[in-house]
């Protein structure tokens, strides 16, 4: 509870009217089981003891301007890039915001696209890949925790928050490869977070492609993430929340040219 905190812990509870589902997000086990949300009429699949129902509560629990993924109403894109899926919450909860759109996942580590796969299936407009985004096109083996299953990237890297897993295999391809293959010639609103190769994805991005996209939401989790940013500020607006000593933070992307379409309550919400 501790981790949680009592205020928050009374939250999750109001708003998922489940108490399994509060149990679970306060317990932190490497046996996780399979359980269920009820949510908009829904069941959303997650693994109890493990950092699952947090990401819901963050993402789909959370109302309004209070949702991890808000975005404006003057956003509405056609073609969505999801990059690091995990279990699907971004995915199901910009669905239900852009039900018109066509949403493209990509979720690397086979248990959790499992699991992405369960929870999208009957997502029309949703397709879901399991392999990574990255610099260059491999197979890899990587490691996870079994409490917070997102704690490693495709490069390599993992954060050993005390309940490793044996190595699994993923594969990883090129940004600009998917793309080509998947005949996708502009991306209106990209969703990034994906443990620190958020660089490594954006290396692969196309300028044209790039620089048409009226949005980009996600976070960086190390220094390269200022690299990336660099490169963004000619055509975007940039919206940062990070804390010194910290070297995860997240951000917003406002092309400059969506910028005359926001109301002012809009541009307050994203200063929240």
């Amino acid at each position: 509870m501790s981790a949680v905190g009592f205020r928050n812990l009374i939250k999750i509870l109001v708003r998922s009217r489940s108490l399994r589902f509060t149990a679970d997000t306060v317990r932190q086990s490497p046996n996780s089981s399979l359980a269920r949300l009820r949510w908009s009429g829904r069941d959303i699949f997650y693994r109890s003891g493990s950092a699952d129902p947090f990401v819901l509560y963050q993402v789909l629990l959370k109302s309004g301007k209070k949702a991890e993924y808000y975005l404006p109403p003057a956003v509405r894109p056609k073609i969505i890039l999801d990059i690091g899926s995990n279990i699907g919450a971004s995915i199901i909860y910009f669905h239900r915001q852009f039900p018109d759109a066509k949403i493209f996942g990509f979720e690397p580590h086979p248990d959790t696209f499992r699991i992405l796969q369960k929870n999208v299936a009957h997502l029309p407009g949703v397709m879901v890949f399991n392999y990574g985004l990255g610099a260059t096109h491999q197979r890899i083996a990587v490691r996870a925790d079994n409490v917070n299953f997102g704690a490693f990237n495709t490069g390599g890297r993992f954060k050993d928050r005390g309940h490793p897993s044996a190595p699994v295999e993923c594969e990883v391809r090129r940004l600009d490869d998917v793309l080509r293959e998947l005949g996708i010639a502009r991306v209106d609103l990209i969703k990034i977070d994906c443990e620190g190769a958020e660089a490594d994805v954006f290396s692969t991005l196309p300028d044209e492609i790039l620089n048409d996209c009226q949005w980009i939401v996600g976070e960086f989790h190390d220094h390269t993430g200022f690299e990336v940013l660099a490169r963004l500020a000619s055509h975007f607006h940039l919206d940062l929340k990070k804390k010194m000593f910290r070297s995860r933070f997240r951000f917003h992307a406002c092309n400059i040219d969506k910028v005359q379409e926001l109301s002012r309550s809009d541009v307050d919400a994203l200063q929240r």
